[in-house]
């Protein structure tokens, strides 16, 4: 939105103000104008330090998570000779433009560099929030009717009565670098229990012309910061925002119950071991599932570390994006994807490759996922073998489930000789 400026452009030729009047006037306009700018200064002053303070605790909880990663990787990779993805630079469809292998754009799998999932296309003009909407004017835009709730009568420091500040559950939904959800609680003493609650919020029937969702997706404030033990949904008309509403885990089908690959995968909450897949130190979570009616939804919190302040104990979490809509999808899509061995290795033969999808059972797998190796031999692309590769291309192609589950690959690992 364009500045307002009050004071006016005046064209004197040889003299300043002819009369007391206008001069009052132009002073009037311009104690206006300094007025806003001071105003407009501090504003941006303290989105700097919001965004900054951000930025710092995540910063923070990303780079010990990147350090266990990166020590994971290397130690699976180090163990066999096997490969997975690792980096999005292996998107490596690029490479392709003008060959016989050329994706159309409008069949191209699409990836999401925040919630790192690749899925099938998606049709943006299709696809919607359910708890926010764009407005030309005024931006990005929380309805009025957007209703959340904190239930924390749970074991631990976040316990009614409990010395709390908070910013606004609404500032997770909207898409701003100064804007996240933070609940701080501040005690004399610690708990092993830590802190904990669970976050309702109401899915608006009013923000859509539909009442479908297919994917729910959240980033915990800080990364890494914070356990997420359950998420669950109702399809209840109305609800309450209590237990009594009847909710579903989202992971309710346990697809892949006991597998711990899986977690951070599928929701929480689904297991037959009630506990046993929580998130512990989740990063950013998206789940995309077949179209539900979904009204309202719930997530359990748990923050188990504390930092230290003048005697206090203080225990920060919350969320810095939280989304639930719909979003359209093509039938079919592909990717390539590019294998480096890491520690110089030539490839002479790939001998599996293995998808890791969550949201899709095992016994489905063959209908919704298929792959071609790609080699490169002087400078052109085959499926021909050469007999010895510094790297492979993988072509993959997903498909649409019937019960219109649009499958997503969270890794893709090969083994070569």
């Amino acid at each position: 939105m364009a500045d307002i400026i009050h004071t006016s452009k005046r064209d004197y030729k040889y003299n300043g103000p002819v009369d007391s009047a206008d001069y009052n006037l132009r002073i009037e306009e311009n104690y206006k104008d300094l007025v806003y700018l001071y105003n407009k200064a501090s504003l941006i002053d303290s989105k700097l330090a919001k965004t900054f303070e951000r930025v710092l605790k995540d910063h923070v909880s990303i780079s010990a998570a990147i350090a266990d990663l990166e020590s994971r990787i290397a130690a699976l990779e180090a163990s066999s000779r096997r490969v997975s993805i690792s980096s999005y630079s292996q998107l490596d469809y690029s490479s392709f433009v003008g060959t016989s292998f050329a994706i159309p754009s409008t069949q191209l799998l699409s990836f999401d560099p925040t919630y790192n999932v690749i899925t099938l296309p998606r049709v943006s003009s299709s696809s919607y929030s359910r708890l926010k909407f764009s407005d030309p004017t005024y931006g990005q835009v929380i309805p009025s009717y957007f209703k959340s709730f904190i239930d924390n009568s749970f074991n631990g420091i976040d316990s009614p009565g409990a010395i709390v500040e908070t910013t606004p559950v609404y500032n997770a939904v909207l898409d701003s670098m100064d804007k996240v959800w933070n609940r701080t609680i501040v005690s004399p003493t610690s708990s092993a229990y830590g802190a904990q609650m669970m976050l309702y919020v109401l899915i608006p029937t009013q923000a859509s012309s539909s009442s479908k969702s297919n994917y729910l997706q959240l980033n915990p404030f800080p990364s890494f910061g914070a356990d997420i033990s359950l998420i669950e949904y109702t399809t209840k008309v109305n609800p309450s925002l209590n237990n009594s509403d009847g909710w579903t885990p989202l992971n309710s089908e346990a697809l892949y119950d006991s597998e711990t690959d899986a977690i951070g995968k599928v929701a929480p909450g689904g297991w037959y071991v009630s506990g046993s897949d929580s998130i512990e130190n989740a990063g950013p979570l998206k789940f995309v599932f077949a179209e539900k009616d979904i009204t309202a939804i719930r997530i359990k919190f748990k923050k188990r570390d504390y930092f230290s302040e003048n005697s206090q104990h203080i225990y920060s979490y919350g969320l810095s994006d939280l989304d639930v809509g719909f979003n359209k999808y093509l039938q079919s899509g592909k990717t390539i994807i590019k294998f480096t061995p890491s520690n110089g290795d030539f490839i002479n033969e790939v001998v599996s490759v293995t998808p890791k999808i969550y949201n899709v059972p095992r016994s489905l797998l063959s209908s919704i996922f298929s792959y071609r190796i790609i080699y490169e031999s002087g400078g052109v692309y085959g499926v021909t073998n050469p007999g010895s590769s510094a790297s492979v291309w993988v072509e993959v192609t997903l498909n649409m489930l019937d019960d219109t589950t649009p499958p997503v690959l969270s890794d893709l690992v090969i083994e070569y000789n």
